[in-house]
């Protein structure tokens, strides 16, 4: 497939090519990734017709690195014209640097002289903040962790950050470093270098030796400041238990980092960014403290999407246009809706929070529609426009009542925030650099407080106290609501911090029963076998919160080795628990302890498990627990895929999402489930000399070769065991091909096809469907034996990827990575999209009465849907790489 896009693409851009103007030949930088652009030396004569161009991207651990080199005059001709969508007008622009709008800061760029690429995307070290002291003598903050609870200690000392070194570095240690961060204590441990990506500063602090119970990492002793004798390969780390009650945080968006959100603890001003999928970059968001969960837009992709607290449960809940702009997004966590302004289409908007009931609420009158806030008492909203009137209104949620607050003396309106104790609306002035207060009808308007120079936009009430964003300064400020007292919270550590969110138990909004941002209830709690051992054997892990941890062995026995394969899918029966890490020890969190089951219970977290007892544990790693079971049968809810790039066969429980690998393939591809003699059949894909099928029992052992064959591709399999024949599809020979599931009887059902994909089949009617993703895109299918051939689509189809058959119905499920959509074609072919996601790359999918399940190379997992396309829901923790063919057991449908 890859192959195919890049072919593709450049021969548009070179057909385009032809057309433009010779330019003569350039000489630019050239580098890949490097730290700092001026650390680039190498210099190359560039191709006609390119130019010189950089690059700077920032991943989720914080990490900038650049790009340097050549690139397409066309391509560069369309860098930062956001290819023709309506962009913000500049005609009030007075600031030396442009900073009114929420886009992502990230830099692509190019120049047209000799040798000009070192400087065009380089920003210099951020200057600690002037004038403003900082409230605390240390900060903390984790990097390069896989969720928020883990990485990297960095700390913040002299208005720099640097790293601590392992020696002597343990739990105690730990424990201070979580509980800086608003995390338990309990629980703790402290890593070795080398768990998590070093830190690319300086070196602060060695020999930290702490006792656990001190308030920072100040009062530990330690050796002297900037005295080590270590290298960053020695950067000590923690993981913090993921179940946590927490309070007093500050969420923070910082959009000049590639639009990250941060988790700051409101009384340390320590913070770690929440990792999540690097496909999203968030310019505006919102935080319902009713269900823990972040709601925020994706500009790239004109999504809004939800997620967990700690970067996991991504949902898609609604595609917009391409025309879409949106600057603001706000729940009503009393009432289960969600309000967004669109600057792109000039409306406000709102729908429920799972994305339904969607409707336009005002369309007319709106110029730059930004800021908007919610009182889900009155049920009205507040919004800021940033048109050539400038103005602040409200009216109720269904649009009626609409009233016109303040249209004079405001220039640049960003940020409002509603105190609800004190029934007031604040708001900020990015163009006159004020903070101003009214009643919630307009009335007695008086500012507050003036900066001259300031760029204001992001506040919020908390407290006695105003916290906003300043684009001037590198963190957030805060000041009483009188006015007075101006501070920063928290080290100058950012870059444009767009928005702002304070959560605190039971505080500001009444009616909302303010929850804990953790889940510990069965479908937010996965189980999983590592280690060593087949499929029916394995030290147990447990995921909560984005967090594997392993299970000690104190009272482990036979009766919660049950519970451990039920969940698995498997026969309870002759299920034995082993201990002392007989299938190997794990490393980090050792999530439970002294688990009690009787055997009957259908999850774990029945077996006595809570909040207030996650993590407590007094063992190491040396008393994990596993399991061994003797039977092989599934269950009849069993689902299996191949994860390509992890080259792992995984079984899942399709109730449960409880996962094991069978085995390790060099590149599995497509797979199939036969349920006649409880094999799986899957392919490893290699172009020379070419693919092999191969097939294993339902453990991962007895393992054999079906078929190899020179040249083939196999990127489709499927099986009807009551007829005993598997199909697959070869690419490299342009076939569609069946066979005995013992390599025998080959024959070919299709030929001259010409870049065939997935299979499916319909068991009742004995036919066989294949996706084709040549030059001329379509679907076809036939009998069995390959007579009855025909076209199903050939349309609006551009890279038709998985596809499904549900036989009882005769209706057809397939998703097309190009069109980003999921089609059914219904049994008297009329098509209907279900589901768009234009972020997402479709690649496998397969059906049930209920659900349609699909994988997606741009997520980590898998991801089931409502049969009509509704109710996205993350099947599992998102800890896979890239998978592709999903097939589940016959019995499902």
């Amino acid at each position: 497939m890859k192959i195919k896009i890049s072919y593709f693409r450049n021969l548009v851009m070179w057909s385009l090519l032809i057309l433009l103007p010779s330019v003569s030949a350039l000489s630019c930088y050239k580098c890949d990734f490097v730290n700092d652009p001026t650390e680039c030396h190498n210099v190359v004569t560039c191709p006609p017709n390119e130019s010189c161009y950089v690059a700077r991207t920032m991943d989720n651990n914080l990490r900038e690195s650049y790009k340097l080199g050549c690139e397409k005059r066309l391509i560069c001709d369309v860098i930062g014209n956001d290819f023709g969508r309506k962009k913000r007008s500049n005609d009030r622009a007075e600031m030396t640097i442009d900073r009114k709008t929420r886009d992502v800061t990230l830099c692509n760029k190019c120049c047209l002289t000799d040798n000009c690429n070192l400087e065009l995307c380089f920003d210099r070290e951020i200057l600690p903040t002037v004038g403003v002291p900082a409230s605390q003598d240390l900060y903390v903050r984790l990097i390069g962790g896989s969720n928020a609870y883990e990485g990297t200690v960095e700390v913040y000392h002299n208005n720099q950050w640097g790293t601590i070194c392992d020696d002597h570095w343990s739990g105690n240690d730990a424990k201070v470093v979580c509980k800086m961060l608003g995390y338990k204590g309990t629980g703790t441990g402290g890593l070795q270098g080398g768990r998590f990506r070093p830190g690319g500063s300086r070196i602060w602090v060695d020999e930290v030796n702490c006792t656990g119970t001190e308030p920072s990492l100040e009062a530990c002793s330690h050796l002297n400041w900037g005295i080590t004798d270590c290298a960053h390969g020695e950067d000590a780390g923690v993981m913090c238990p993921a179940v946590t009650p927490e309070d007093d945080i500050i969420f923070l968006l910082d959009t000049g980092v590639g639009g990250l959100i941060f988790r700051m603890n409101i009384q340390t001003q320590s913070f770690v960014p929440i990792p999540m999928n690097n496909l999203y970059t968030p310019t505006s968001f919102d935080y319902d403290p009713s269900e823990g969960r972040v709601y925020f837009v994706d500009s790239r992709h004109h999504q809004i999407v939800s997620m967990k607290f700690d970067g996991t449960d991504a949902r898609n809940i609604r595609q917009l246009n391409l025309d879409s702009l949106v600057d603001k997004v706000e729940v009503d966590p009393l009432n289960y809706v969600l309000f967004y302004t669109d600057t792109g289409n000039d409306v406000i908007a709102s729908m429920n929070l799972d994305g339904s009931g969607f409707k336009v609420i005002i369309s007319s009158g709106l110029d730059e529609p930004r800021e908007i806030v919610l009182d889900p008492r009155s049920q009205v909203m507040y919004w800021s426009d940033w048109g050539s009137n400038p103005k602040i209104e409200m009216a109720n949620y269904d649009g009626s009542n609409r009233k016109t607050l303040v249209d004079t003396g405001i220039k640049w309106p960003n940020g409002l925030a509603i105190d609800y104790q004190e029934n007031k609306l604040y708001f900020v002035d990015g163009g006159y650099g004020t903070i101003e207060v009214m009643t919630l009808q307009g009335g007695s308007r008086r500012q507050i407080f003036k900066e001259s120079g300031a760029h204001l936009f992001a506040i919020d009430v908390f407290d006695n106290y105003l916290y906003y964003t300043d684009w001037n300064y590198n963190t957030v400020m805060r000041i009483t609501k009188d006015g007075t007292g101006k501070s920063a919270v928290g080290p100058a550590s950012f870059r444009e911090l767009s928005d702002i969110r304070i959560h605190k138990y039971g505080a500001d909004l009444p009616g909302v029963v303010t929850q804990a941002p953790i889940h510990l209830d069965p479908s937010h709690v996965f189980v999983r076998l590592a280690g060593r051992g087949y499929a029916n054997e394995g030290r147990v892990e447990v995921f909560a919160n984005g967090q594997w941890g392993s299970i000690c062995d104190d009272h482990w026995d036979d009766l919660d080795a049950q519970v451990i394969f039920g969940m698995l899918g498997f026969d309870r029966a002759n299920a034995k628990a082993t201990n002392e890490s007989a299938q190997g020890a794990g490393t980090g969190l050792i999530s439970m302890d002294e688990v009690n089951c009787t055997g009957s219970e259908q999850h774990i977290l029945e077996c006595g498990l809570t909040t207030s007892n996650w993590a407590k544990h007094d063992c190491t790693h040396k008393e994990d627990a596993g399991v061994i079971c003797g039977t092989q049968s599934p269950s009849t809810n069993t689902m299996v895929f191949t994860d390509t790039y992890s080259g792992l066969l995984v079984r899942m429980d399709s109730y449960s999402f409880t996962a094991i690998a069978p085995i390790n393939s060099p590149n599995p591809v497509a797979i199939a489930l036969n349920p006649a003699d409880q094999r799986i059949y899957f392919s490893e894909v290699q172009t020379s000399p070419g693919s092999e099928i191969r097939s294993t029992d339902i453990l991962g052992k007895s393992i054999k070769t079906i078929l190899a064959k020179n040249n083939s591709i196999t990127d489709g399999l499927a099986i009807d065991g009551t007829q005993n024949l598997l199909f697959y599809t070869d690419a490299g020979n342009k076939m569609v091909m069946s066979m005995s599931p013992d390599g025998s009887n080959l024959k070919t059902v299709a030929a001259n096809v010409d870049q065939p994909r997935a299979l499916a089949l319909d068991t009742t009617k004995q036919e066989v469907y294949w996706t084709d993703w040549g030059s001329k895109p379509k679907i076809e299918k036939a009998n069995y034996d390959g007579t009855n051939r025909q076209v199903i689509i050939s349309t609006n189809i551009k890279y038709p990827n998985g596809i499904a058959v549900d036989s009882k119905t005769g209706e057809i499920f397939f998703c097309d990575s190009g069109t980003r959509q999921i089609e059914k074609i219904s049994n008297n072919n009329v098509r209907t999209v279900l589901y768009q996601d234009l972020g997402a790359h479709f690649f496998g999918i397969a059906v049930t009465d209920r659900y349609i399940y699909y994988s997606d190379w741009n997520r980590n997992g898998i991801v089931r849907l409502n049969r009509d396309g509704s109710g996205l829901y993350p099947a599992g923790p998102p800890s896979f790489t890239c998978i592709n063919s999903l097939s589940l057991y016959p019995g499902s449908i």
